[in-house]
């Protein structure tokens, strides 16, 4: 893709977030959806909100989040990572303060994502300083306590398992130490579940999946051997999902077009359903997927699948060509 239509991309979704604060914008069914009475769990899903000190993207998030509230009403929210562009204070107050001023939900799941683990574009990226406002930002978002970028979420009986990676790498750096934490996890949850999905969240994607092949330009995990332990690990398991984000590729169910193969839901290995999702802050740099900001997905869980519906929430509109729906066994 040329960066001329990167400029272009960005000029038009900027304009557009003027629109939709100062005009009050709305395209889509902008009423509260009624929640089926069968469902067991809702999530709004979104990633890469790339929170910052550009103009536009203070304007697009707080209209998203606007939208959860008002009208999808979930009883989870949950952001996979790259909440800000750099994880300074300026920008995890800029992310955080939306949330505090319209965010209903109460149940909160912030994940680390690459550009969180940069304080600075410039010099050393500080990991640590980095990882000190994750854990200070993120744990006042979820009211909890936790002193580690990993940590579980028990929610309405349904086990979130939350990785993050360990260093200021592009691609995830996952250690032995937090795969064998997250084989305990899993263990543990899966032994409470009957029959319910568990869900693996970590910003990057496995490598080999949704088509990035072996850490291609840092989409995926550091260490291959990491990935490939992980998928082991989840595969053991019936009904588990494994959500990221991070390659920006939007969504997509057909594996034609650009970029080829590529769908937002796949499944991997015998057991685990893989649920890349779309970069909210800038659209998908790629013609298969919607090309509008303010892009993710509202999961639906019943007791026999899980079901995943586009949603845009800037401009609180389903997208109605995305509609997956997911066996459970």
């Amino acid at each position: 893709m040329s960066q001329f239509f990167v400029v272009i991309q960005r000029i038009a979704a900027f304009f557009a977030a003027i629109l939709a604060t100062f005009m009050n914008l709305s395209v889509g069914n902008n009423i509260i959806i009624s929640k089926d009475a069968d469902v067991q769990l809702s999530v709004a899903l979104v990633s890469d909100t790339h929170v910052g000190q550009e103009f536009y993207r203070q304007l697009t998030f707080p209209s998203g989040v606007k939208d959860i509230s008002r009208h999808v009403k979930p009883d989870v929210f949950l952001c996979a990572g790259d909440c800000t562009d750099n994880g300074n204070d300026a920008n995890w107050q800029a992310f955080k303060e939306p949330i505090d001023k319209y965010l209903t939900v109460k149940e909160r799941i912030i994940a680390l994502g690459n550009h969180d683990t940069w304080t600075s574009y410039d010099g050393e990226r500080e990991y640590d300083d980095a990882k000190r406002n994750f854990l200070t930002y993120a744990n006042e978002i979820m009211g909890t306590d936790f002193d580690t970028v990993w940590f579980t979420r028990e929610i309405g009986g349904y086990s979130f398992i939350v990785m993050g990676s360990e260093d200021d790498s592009v691609g995830a750096t996952i250690s032995n130490a937090q795969l064998n934490w997250v084989e305990r996890e899993l263990a543990e949850a899966a032994a409470k579940a009957d029959g319910k999905p568990i869900f693996v969240i970590n910003h990057q994607p496995l490598n080999f999946t949704h088509t990035i092949g072996e850490n291609e330009d840092g989409n995926g995990f550091s260490s291959s051997a990491a990935s490939d332990r992980l998928l082991q690990i989840m595969d053991r398991y019936e009904n588990v999902f494994y959500i990221s984000g991070h390659v920006h590729y939007g969504l997509k169910t057909d594996p034609e077009g650009e970029p080829e193969c590529y769908t937002t839901i796949e499944k991997v290995g015998e057991h685990v359903t893989s649920v890349n999702l779309p970069c909210y802050a800038y659209g998908t740099f790629f013609t298969g997927g919607e090309d509008v900001v303010g892009q993710g997905l509202v999961m639906y869980v019943y007791k026999d699948r899980v079901e995943f519906k586009g949603r845009n929430f800037f401009l609180s509109n389903w997208i109605t060509a995305f509609d997956v729906t997911v066996p459970l066994t």
